[in-house]
Protein backbone atom coordinates (compact mmCIF):
# COMPACT_ATOMS: atom_id res chain seq x y z
CA UNK A 1 0.00 0.00 0.00
CA UNK A 2 1.13 3.44 -1.46
CA UNK A 3 1.70 6.49 1.39
CA UNK A 4 -0.89 8.23 0.12
CA UNK A 5 -3.68 4.97 0.31
CA UNK A 6 -2.52 4.72 3.81
CA UNK A 7 -3.23 8.03 4.40
CA UNK A 8 -6.33 8.05 2.53
CA UNK A 9 -7.17 5.23 4.62
CA UNK A 10 -6.66 7.22 7.52
CA UNK A 11 -8.66 10.66 6.77
CA UNK A 12 -11.68 7.34 5.82
CA UNK A 13 -11.59 6.37 9.76
CA UNK A 14 -11.59 9.30 11.06
CA UNK A 15 -14.62 10.37 8.72
CA UNK A 16 -15.99 6.74 9.88
CA UNK A 17 -15.39 8.18 13.54
CA UNK A 18 -17.02 11.07 13.22
CA UNK A 19 -20.42 9.78 12.28
CA UNK A 20 -20.28 7.08 14.38
CA UNK A 21 -19.69 9.98 17.34
CA UNK A 22 -22.52 11.95 15.84
CA UNK A 23 -24.93 8.94 15.16
CA UNK A 24 -24.38 8.55 19.22
CA UNK A 25 -25.80 11.56 20.07
CA UNK A 26 -28.80 12.04 21.58
CA UNK A 27 -31.31 14.88 20.53
CA UNK A 28 -30.57 16.73 23.31
CA UNK A 29 -26.57 17.09 22.81
CA UNK A 30 -27.45 18.05 18.99
CA UNK A 31 -29.47 21.06 20.51
CA UNK A 32 -26.63 21.70 23.11
CA UNK A 33 -25.14 25.37 23.36
CA UNK A 34 -21.42 25.69 24.07
CA UNK A 35 -19.35 28.38 25.65
CA UNK A 36 -15.87 29.11 24.35
CA UNK A 37 -14.47 27.27 27.97
CA UNK A 38 -17.17 24.45 27.20
CA UNK A 39 -17.81 23.10 24.35
CA UNK A 40 -20.83 21.40 23.01
CA UNK A 41 -20.76 18.21 20.46
CA UNK A 42 -21.32 21.05 17.81
CA UNK A 43 -18.40 23.12 18.85
CA UNK A 44 -16.30 19.90 18.72
CA UNK A 45 -17.47 19.19 15.10
CA UNK A 46 -16.86 23.04 13.95
CA UNK A 47 -13.42 22.66 15.58
CA UNK A 48 -12.18 19.98 13.67
CA UNK A 49 -13.91 20.35 10.24
CA UNK A 50 -12.30 24.26 10.57
CA UNK A 51 -8.83 22.88 11.02
CA UNK A 52 -9.13 20.11 8.12
CA UNK A 53 -10.34 23.17 5.87
CA UNK A 54 -7.20 24.84 6.69
CA UNK A 55 -4.77 21.97 5.79
CA UNK A 56 -7.23 21.26 2.63
CA UNK A 57 -6.67 24.83 1.44
CA UNK A 58 -3.07 24.75 2.09
CA UNK A 59 -2.32 21.35 0.55
CA UNK A 60 -4.60 22.58 -2.57
CA UNK A 61 -2.47 25.52 -2.88
CA UNK A 62 0.77 23.18 -2.84
CA UNK A 63 -1.43 21.06 -5.82
CA UNK A 64 -1.36 24.15 -7.98
CA UNK A 65 2.23 25.23 -7.35
CA UNK A 66 1.51 28.19 -5.60
CA UNK A 67 2.89 29.39 -1.82
CA UNK A 68 0.28 27.79 0.46
CA UNK A 69 -1.28 30.77 2.90
CA UNK A 70 0.82 30.58 6.10
CA UNK A 71 -1.30 28.71 9.10
CA UNK A 72 -3.11 31.73 11.37
CA UNK A 73 -0.37 33.05 13.40
CA UNK A 74 -2.49 32.58 17.11
CA UNK A 75 -4.46 29.11 17.19
CA UNK A 76 -6.48 30.60 20.42
CA UNK A 77 -7.53 33.21 17.97
CA UNK A 78 -8.45 31.23 15.63
CA UNK A 79 -9.99 28.84 17.68
CA UNK A 80 -12.45 31.68 18.97
CA UNK A 81 -12.89 33.19 15.61
CA UNK A 82 -13.98 29.03 14.59
CA UNK A 83 -16.32 28.77 17.71
CA UNK A 84 -17.96 32.37 17.04
CA UNK A 85 -18.42 31.81 13.20
CA UNK A 86 -20.61 28.49 14.39
CA UNK A 87 -21.78 27.99 17.98
CA UNK A 88 -25.09 29.77 16.35
CA UNK A 89 -25.79 27.77 13.66
CA UNK A 90 -27.74 24.75 13.24
CA UNK A 91 -26.53 21.08 13.60
CA UNK A 92 -27.35 20.05 9.88
CA UNK A 93 -25.19 23.31 8.63
CA UNK A 94 -22.16 22.64 11.00
CA UNK A 95 -22.68 18.53 9.95
CA UNK A 96 -22.65 19.30 6.09
CA UNK A 97 -19.28 22.10 6.88
CA UNK A 98 -17.55 19.05 8.57
CA UNK A 99 -18.50 16.61 5.60
CA UNK A 100 -17.22 19.24 3.16
CA UNK A 101 -14.06 19.95 4.71
CA UNK A 102 -13.25 16.01 4.97
CA UNK A 103 -13.67 16.14 1.16
CA UNK A 104 -11.78 18.60 0.47
CA UNK A 105 -8.79 17.11 2.56
CA UNK A 106 -9.41 13.94 0.51
CA UNK A 107 -9.02 15.68 -2.59
CA UNK A 108 -6.35 17.52 -1.75
CA UNK A 109 -4.18 14.43 -0.80
CA UNK A 110 -5.26 12.55 -3.89
CA UNK A 111 -4.32 15.03 -5.80
CA UNK A 112 -0.46 14.24 -4.76
CA UNK A 113 2.02 11.32 -5.28
CA UNK A 114 4.46 10.09 -2.94
CA UNK A 115 7.23 11.94 -3.68
CA UNK A 116 5.13 14.90 -2.69
CA UNK A 117 3.64 13.93 0.50
CA UNK A 118 7.32 12.72 1.72
CA UNK A 119 8.69 16.63 1.60
CA UNK A 120 8.00 19.42 3.98
CA UNK A 121 5.52 22.59 2.72
CA UNK A 122 7.90 24.79 1.92
CA UNK A 123 12.06 25.05 2.55
CA UNK A 124 10.62 26.74 6.33
CA UNK A 125 9.31 23.33 7.60
CA UNK A 126 10.79 19.97 8.54
CA UNK A 127 7.95 17.71 9.25
CA UNK A 128 6.67 16.05 5.92
CA UNK A 129 3.36 16.69 4.69
CA UNK A 130 2.23 13.52 5.33
CA UNK A 131 2.79 14.17 9.12
CA UNK A 132 0.55 17.26 8.93
CA UNK A 133 -2.18 15.67 7.17
CA UNK A 134 -2.67 12.06 9.77
CA UNK A 135 -3.01 14.96 12.04
CA UNK A 136 -4.90 17.17 11.00
CA UNK A 137 -7.21 14.61 9.40
CA UNK A 138 -7.31 11.80 12.09
CA UNK A 139 -5.24 12.10 15.15
CA UNK A 140 -6.56 15.99 15.87
CA UNK A 141 -10.25 14.75 15.47
CA UNK A 142 -10.07 11.81 17.73
CA UNK A 143 -8.42 14.09 20.75
CA UNK A 144 -11.41 15.71 20.11
CA UNK A 145 -13.92 12.84 20.28
CA UNK A 146 -12.54 10.33 22.42
CA UNK A 147 -12.50 13.75 25.21
CA UNK A 148 -15.79 13.88 24.42
CA UNK A 149 -17.18 10.41 25.19
CA UNK A 150 -14.36 9.98 28.32
CA UNK A 151 -16.40 13.54 29.82
CA UNK A 152 -19.45 11.51 28.97
CA UNK A 153 -18.93 8.38 30.33
CA UNK A 154 -17.59 6.49 27.55
CA UNK A 155 -13.90 5.36 28.66
CA UNK A 156 -14.05 2.17 26.38
CA UNK A 157 -14.97 3.75 23.34
CA UNK A 158 -12.18 6.58 23.83
CA UNK A 159 -9.75 3.80 24.17
CA UNK A 160 -10.57 1.48 21.20
CA UNK A 161 -10.31 4.52 18.43
CA UNK A 162 -6.52 5.54 19.90
CA UNK A 163 -5.95 1.97 19.65
CA UNK A 164 -7.13 1.17 16.23
CA UNK A 165 -5.66 5.38 15.45
CA UNK A 166 -2.10 3.70 16.65
CA UNK A 167 -2.55 0.96 14.33
CA UNK A 168 -2.99 2.38 11.17
CA UNK A 169 -0.25 5.22 12.23
CA UNK A 170 2.47 2.88 13.25
CA UNK A 171 2.16 1.81 9.17
CA UNK A 172 2.77 4.96 7.91
CA UNK A 173 6.52 5.12 9.00
CA UNK A 174 9.24 2.29 9.78
CA UNK A 175 11.47 4.86 11.91
CA UNK A 176 12.07 4.68 15.00
CA UNK A 177 11.30 8.06 16.36
CA UNK A 178 7.53 7.69 14.43
CA UNK A 179 6.84 4.79 15.78
CA UNK A 180 7.94 6.09 19.51
CA UNK A 181 5.76 8.82 19.11
CA UNK A 182 3.05 6.82 17.73
CA UNK A 183 2.85 4.59 20.74
CA UNK A 184 3.28 8.04 23.04
CA UNK A 185 -0.12 9.47 21.13
CA UNK A 186 -1.74 5.83 21.91
CA UNK A 187 -0.79 5.93 25.71
CA UNK A 188 -1.79 9.79 26.24
CA UNK A 189 -5.23 8.83 24.48
CA UNK A 190 -5.40 6.07 26.72
CA UNK A 191 -4.37 7.69 29.80
CA UNK A 192 -6.72 10.19 29.54
CA UNK A 193 -9.72 7.72 29.03
CA UNK A 194 -8.68 6.08 32.20
CA UNK A 195 -6.90 2.80 30.82
CA UNK A 196 -3.80 2.86 33.24
CA UNK A 197 -2.29 -0.78 32.51
CA UNK A 198 -2.95 -0.40 28.67
CA UNK A 199 -1.01 3.07 28.63
CA UNK A 200 1.76 2.16 30.58
CA UNK A 201 1.93 -0.98 28.21
CA UNK A 202 2.56 1.88 25.21
CA UNK A 203 4.73 3.92 26.84
CA UNK A 204 6.85 1.08 27.45
CA UNK A 205 6.98 0.81 23.87
CA UNK A 206 7.50 4.45 23.05
CA UNK A 207 10.29 4.60 25.29
CA UNK A 208 12.18 2.04 23.87
CA UNK A 209 11.71 3.19 20.33
CA UNK A 210 12.18 7.15 21.35
CA UNK A 211 14.37 7.03 24.48
CA UNK A 212 13.79 11.49 23.93
CA UNK A 213 10.59 11.04 25.15
CA UNK A 214 11.46 10.27 28.58
CA UNK A 215 12.20 13.17 29.79
CA UNK A 216 9.41 15.31 28.04
CA UNK A 217 6.84 12.47 29.43
CA UNK A 218 7.55 13.22 33.25
CA UNK A 219 5.99 16.53 32.73
CA UNK A 220 2.99 15.96 30.30
CA UNK A 221 -0.22 16.06 32.09
CA UNK A 222 -2.07 14.02 29.77
CA UNK A 223 -0.37 11.24 32.29
CA UNK A 224 -0.92 12.57 35.08
CA UNK A 225 -2.87 9.76 35.52
CA UNK A 226 -0.89 7.35 35.90
CA UNK A 227 1.55 8.76 38.44
CA UNK A 228 0.12 7.13 41.17
CA UNK A 229 0.93 3.22 39.71
CA UNK A 230 3.76 1.70 40.58
CA UNK A 231 4.12 -0.12 36.88
CA UNK A 232 4.35 3.78 35.68
CA UNK A 233 7.44 4.59 38.67
CA UNK A 234 8.75 1.68 37.12
CA UNK A 235 8.97 2.89 33.73
CA UNK A 236 11.77 5.52 34.52
CA UNK A 237 13.06 3.99 37.05
CA UNK A 238 13.71 0.58 39.36
CA UNK A 239 12.70 0.56 42.82
CA UNK A 240 15.85 1.44 44.78
CA UNK A 241 16.16 4.68 43.05
CA UNK A 242 12.40 6.07 44.12
CA UNK A 243 13.71 6.57 47.47
CA UNK A 244 16.12 8.94 45.64
CA UNK A 245 14.00 10.52 43.45
CA UNK A 246 11.49 11.58 46.32
CA UNK A 247 14.25 12.45 48.35
CA UNK A 248 13.86 16.43 46.99
CA UNK A 249 15.08 18.25 44.21
CA UNK A 250 18.52 17.99 43.73
CA UNK A 251 18.56 14.01 44.31
CA UNK A 252 16.15 13.81 42.07
CA UNK A 253 17.52 15.59 39.51
CA UNK A 254 21.33 14.13 40.02
CA UNK A 255 19.25 10.51 40.40
CA UNK A 256 17.45 11.51 36.83
CA UNK A 257 20.80 12.20 35.74
CA UNK A 258 22.94 9.58 36.71
CA UNK A 259 20.40 7.05 35.90
CA UNK A 260 20.31 8.35 32.39
CA UNK A 261 24.29 7.60 32.19
CA UNK A 262 24.21 4.29 33.91
CA UNK A 263 21.84 3.13 30.97
CA UNK A 264 24.60 4.53 28.68
CA UNK A 265 27.30 2.98 30.39
CA UNK A 266 25.60 -0.04 29.80
CA UNK A 267 24.93 -0.16 26.49
CA UNK A 268 28.49 0.72 25.57
CA UNK A 269 29.63 -1.65 27.21
CA UNK A 270 27.12 -4.02 25.56
CA UNK A 271 28.38 -2.88 21.91
CA UNK A 272 31.75 -4.31 22.45
CA UNK A 273 32.74 -8.09 20.87
CA UNK A 274 34.20 -10.48 24.02
CA UNK A 275 37.48 -10.31 21.67
CA UNK A 276 37.67 -6.49 21.82
CA UNK A 277 36.64 -6.27 25.21
CA UNK A 278 40.46 -6.85 27.44
CA UNK A 279 42.07 -5.76 24.39
CA UNK A 280 44.40 -2.84 24.43
CA UNK A 281 47.88 -1.74 24.01
CA UNK A 282 47.85 0.02 27.53
CA UNK A 283 45.44 0.18 30.51
CA UNK A 284 43.68 3.17 28.83
CA UNK A 285 43.11 1.40 25.94
CA UNK A 286 41.25 -1.81 27.49
CA UNK A 287 37.34 -1.10 27.64
CA UNK A 288 37.09 -3.40 30.35
CA UNK A 289 39.81 -1.76 32.77
CA UNK A 290 38.41 2.01 31.74
CA UNK A 291 34.57 0.32 32.45
CA UNK A 292 36.20 -1.61 36.00
CA UNK A 293 37.57 2.24 36.93
CA UNK A 294 34.17 3.66 36.01
CA UNK A 295 32.28 1.84 37.80
CA UNK A 296 34.51 0.80 40.97
CA UNK A 297 34.98 5.44 41.47
CA UNK A 298 31.59 5.88 42.08
CA UNK A 299 31.69 2.71 44.02
CA UNK A 300 34.32 4.66 46.06
CA UNK A 301 32.92 8.09 46.25
CA UNK A 302 29.16 6.43 47.61
CA UNK A 303 30.39 6.59 51.41
CA UNK A 304 28.60 8.68 53.87
CA UNK A 305 31.37 7.99 56.89
CA UNK A 306 34.78 8.23 57.43
CA UNK A 307 35.63 4.11 57.14
CA UNK A 308 32.25 3.05 55.90
CA UNK A 309 32.90 -0.79 53.63
CA UNK A 310 29.69 -0.99 51.82
CA UNK A 311 28.33 -4.52 51.84
CA UNK A 312 28.25 -6.21 48.86
CA UNK A 313 30.26 -6.87 45.63
CA UNK A 314 33.77 -5.28 45.37
CA UNK A 315 35.75 -6.09 42.58
CA UNK A 316 39.08 -4.66 44.57
CA UNK A 317 41.41 -4.86 41.21
CA UNK A 318 44.01 -2.00 40.51
CA UNK A 319 42.10 -1.64 36.68
CA UNK A 320 45.59 -0.11 35.46
CA UNK A 321 47.92 -2.92 36.44
CA UNK A 322 46.03 -5.43 36.30
CA UNK A 323 46.89 -8.69 33.61
CA UNK A 324 43.69 -7.78 30.55
CA UNK A 325 42.75 -11.51 31.28
CA UNK A 326 41.67 -10.81 34.50
CA UNK A 327 39.75 -8.20 34.13
CA UNK A 328 36.23 -8.52 34.25
CA UNK A 329 34.02 -10.11 31.33
CA UNK A 330 30.97 -7.55 30.33
CA UNK A 331 28.75 -9.85 32.06
CA UNK A 332 30.56 -9.79 35.52
CA UNK A 333 31.02 -5.81 35.19
CA UNK A 334 27.43 -5.12 34.40
CA UNK A 335 26.30 -7.07 37.56
CA UNK A 336 29.26 -4.90 39.24
CA UNK A 337 27.28 -1.69 37.63
CA UNK A 338 24.08 -3.03 38.80
CA UNK A 339 24.97 -3.22 42.24
CA UNK A 340 27.04 0.38 42.13
CA UNK A 341 23.91 1.82 40.56
CA UNK A 342 22.08 0.53 44.09
CA UNK A 343 24.95 2.18 46.31
CA UNK A 344 24.73 5.50 44.60
CA UNK A 345 20.83 5.27 44.91
CA UNK A 346 21.46 4.77 48.75
CA UNK A 347 23.96 7.87 49.03
CA UNK A 348 21.80 10.31 47.01
CA UNK A 349 18.54 9.11 49.27
CA UNK A 350 20.29 9.60 52.07
CA UNK A 351 22.56 12.47 51.84
CA UNK A 352 21.76 16.28 52.84
CA UNK A 353 23.43 17.15 49.84
CA UNK A 354 23.86 20.77 51.00
CA UNK A 355 26.04 19.15 53.97
CA UNK A 356 29.52 19.98 54.30
CA UNK A 357 32.00 17.20 52.44
CA UNK A 358 34.27 16.29 54.76
CA UNK A 359 36.00 12.91 53.09
CA UNK A 360 36.55 13.50 49.41
CA UNK A 361 37.62 17.29 49.72
CA UNK A 362 38.73 17.94 46.42
CA UNK A 363 35.39 17.13 45.06
CA UNK A 364 34.11 19.99 46.70
CA UNK A 365 32.53 21.72 49.46
CA UNK A 366 28.92 19.76 50.00
CA UNK A 367 28.28 16.46 49.00
CA UNK A 368 26.38 17.55 46.20
CA UNK A 369 29.73 18.94 45.01
CA UNK A 370 30.67 15.29 45.39
CA UNK A 371 27.53 14.21 43.38
CA UNK A 372 28.27 16.58 40.76
CA UNK A 373 32.40 15.20 40.94
CA UNK A 374 30.82 11.88 40.03
CA UNK A 375 28.76 12.51 37.40
CA UNK A 376 31.12 14.73 35.70
CA UNK A 377 34.12 11.57 36.37
CA UNK A 378 31.97 8.66 35.18
CA UNK A 379 31.10 11.27 31.94
CA UNK A 380 34.27 11.35 31.39
CA UNK A 381 35.37 8.47 30.60
CA UNK A 382 32.45 7.28 29.02
CA UNK A 383 33.20 9.63 26.49
CA UNK A 384 36.55 7.51 26.12
CA UNK A 385 34.66 4.19 25.77
CA UNK A 386 32.11 6.08 23.16
CA UNK A 387 35.13 7.28 21.00
CA UNK A 388 37.45 3.98 21.51
CA UNK A 389 34.26 2.64 20.32
CA UNK A 390 33.56 4.85 16.95
CA UNK A 391 36.99 3.85 16.43
CA UNK A 392 36.29 0.20 16.36
CA UNK A 393 34.11 1.01 13.88
CA UNK A 394 31.14 0.42 16.30
CA UNK A 395 27.84 2.65 16.68
CA UNK A 396 27.70 5.05 19.91
CA UNK A 397 25.17 4.79 22.27
CA UNK A 398 21.98 7.23 21.60
CA UNK A 399 21.88 10.98 23.84
CA UNK A 400 19.96 9.93 26.81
Amino acid sequence: MSLKEKLLEGLERSLEARRAFVSGLSDGQRAETGTYETWCAKDEVAHMAYWQEQRAARLAALGRGEEPAAAPPHFEQANAECFERYCSKPWAEVEAFADLAHSQLVEAVSAMDDDRLAKPASGSEERPLWEDIIGTGYTHALMHISGYYTNQGQPLEAGRLWQEWGKLAEQLDDQPEWKGLVHYNVACGLALSGHGEQAIAELRQAFAARPGLVAWSKHDTDLQSLHGLREYRELYASEHWWRALDAGPQAEAMGDQFMRVLSWVREAVKAYTAAEWREGSVACERPAGLALHLAGSLHDYCALKPGEVLEGVDMGMDWEAAEPNTLPSQEELLSYLDWVEGALARFLAEADLESAEELFRWTGSTLLGRAAYMLRHTQHHLGEICQDLHQRGHAVPQWR
